[in-house]
């Protein structure tokens, strides 16, 4: 096999990985605009590869001229990057304008090689083992410098901020990693437009480094870079491999229409059909055996942490009946009410992480709402002293209302504590409580870090957190809102959650039945 055909089945191999990696993504998050952004990306680099795999297969002519023109794609793809970056690092709103001008100017240079192509691509010509590679006139030099400048600008804010934030840097050295492997692979095609001797051979690899990051925004847990590079390397091989295979397929229809009596000319190209659909199916079964694995894991500590958690509070009360000590006293009623308040929140996490189709009793009597909001606030005040929040609960009278006061309290607990944990030092939580028409309706505001439209939507997700959420507390598990759903849903009452974004604060309001 010729160095043409290698590197032109390599190309389309890397095209290939692009598509599938960035369809894997968006289909994962449509709405999620690191997602859009990724599939964006994908799509603008494995045109860029198509048309050169072709590209290099066709002698000069009118066709294999506007084949080339294709690259002009470049200019999308590292504008993407660009937003890409601004997004993952949540600051597209303070960059928003230069954003702007990178898609701006980005768009004039697509808009001048349109109107004048000649200088854009001044001509195609035979290099080294190619049939035709194309030359740099003006505008062209003007897209690669403007290539250069925006990936360079990009990669910098990306150095900048691993070296300027305490958080996330896991997550950070990935990307830096990940950007490294990739654009020092994909500029080698530049080379030989500009005459130098390089083999477009050697950047036939340019897709690869499209995996770990595809990975790395599926599995947003796991962006500690010492494992997602071990997994996503062994995905690399794998997806590369099958993706060779079906490509060379593909590439060889004619072959085997031409030699192998049953063979039909849509044989080949509806088996790859079927295989590329079997592969997307296993990658879903994966990503819902492992939300079947977490929610076994927590029904299963839930359930074990009840021993120990009762061993303690028989400890505690011998320990309250047998001494008459003030301060061990004053320590050991501490002790049992902290442990019987973990002993309560297991076993709702316990019932509530069933299967939602089990009747779990709920045991209803009055409470009054703005009583527990006190005391979920009493037992929350030193982190509010230490943040020094203000805190306000907006009402007129007592709200009664019938509900099981056991659950009705993990719900306002998860609300309080999450708004408490999630607002910067000096903020402020308020909580609004009235009813109408029959129906309570309870609030928790606060000037927090916020929710972005499109998480909005999975937020009472099981084992569902926020990006913002991860960066400011790495040990939850995304259940407390799963959690309160599941509760208020039970007593005939709706929850939900309104902002404008992150940094923006929240609203988690639910409302309840009176009666």
């Amino acid at each position: 096999m010729d160095v043409l055909l290698v590197t032109t089945i390599g190309h389309l191999v890397s095209s290939a990985i692009l598509v599938i990696s960035g369809a894997l993504v968006f289909s994962q998050g449509p709405k999620k605009t690191l997602n859009r952004l990724f599939f964006i990306s994908t799509i603008f680099a494995g045109i860029f590869g198509v048309s050169l795999s072709i590209g290099i297969n066709l002698p000069p002519s009118p066709l294999a001229y506007w084949v080339w023109f294709a690259n002009i794609v470049d200019v999308f793809i590292v504008a993407t990057y660009l937003h890409f970056t601004f997004v993952m690092l949540k600051k597209e709103h303070e960059a928003r304008w230069i954003i702007r001008v990178v898609y701006i100017v980005g768009f004039l240079i697509f808009i001048a090689a349109i109107l004048f192509p000649s200088l854009f691509i001044p001509e195609i010509s035979s290099k080294l083992f190619t049939k035709s590679y194309l030359s740099a006139g003006p505008i062209y030099v003007a897209m690669f410098i403007y290539f250069s400048s925006v990936f360079f600008f990009a990669f910098a804010a990306l150095i900048r901020a691993y070296f300027v934030q305490h958080e996330n840097k896991k997550q950070l050295e990935y990307f830096i990693v990940a950007t490294i492997l990739g654009y020092g692979v994909a500029p080698i095609d530049f080379f030989l437009v500009f005459d130098i001797p390089v083999s477009p051979f050697y950047g036939m690899f340019f897709g690869l480094y499209m995996v770990p990051i595809a990975y790395g925004i599926l599995a947003d847990n796991l962006m500690d870079i010492r494992l997602v590079l071990k997994r996503a390397f062994l995905y690399s091989l794998i997806i590369g491999f099958i993706a060779a295979v079906l490509t060379l397929l593909i590439f060889l229809n004619d072959f085997f229409v031409s030699t192998v009596p049953w063979v039909q000319f849509w044989t080949i190209p509806i088996f790859t059909a079927f295989t590329s659909f079997i592969i997307g199916r296993l990658f879903w079964v994966k990503s819902a055996e492992a939300d079947r694995i977490k929610y076994e894991f927590v029904t299963v500590a839930a359930h074990k942490l009840r021993t120990p958690l009762t061993r303690i509070s028989w400890s505690t009360r011998e320990l309250i009946d047998s001494t008459e000590e003030k301060k061990v006293l004053e320590y050991a009623y501490h002790i049992q009410q902290s442990t019987n308040r973990l002993i309560e929140l297991t076993n709702v996490i316990f019932e509530t992480t069933q299967d939602e189709a089990a009747d779990v009793a709920y045991v209803k009597e009055r409470i009054g709402l703005v009583e527990m909001t006190n005391e979920v606030f009493e037992r929350l005040k030193p982190i509010v002293e230490e943040k020094k929040l203000t805190m306000s609960v907006h009402v007129d009278n007592e709200i009664y209302v019938n509900a099981d006061k056991r659950r009705i309290q993990a719900v306002l607990e998860v609300l309080l504590e999450n708004a408490v944990n999630y607002t910067p030092n000096g903020g402020f939580v308020q909580v609004i409580v009235y009813d109408k028409k029959n129906r309570i309706y309870y609030s928790v505001r606060d000037s927090g870090i916020g929710v972005s439209p499109e998480e909005r939507r999975r937020i009472f997700s099981r084992f569902y957190r926020t990006d913002a959420a991860k960066r400011m507390d790495t040990e939850g598990v995304g259940l407390g809102l799963a959690m309160a759903k599941s509760i208020i849903t039970k007593h005939g009452g709706k929850i939900g959650v309104e902002s404008h974004g992150e940094n923006e604060g929240s609203i988690f309001w639910f409302t309840l039945p009176k009666n």
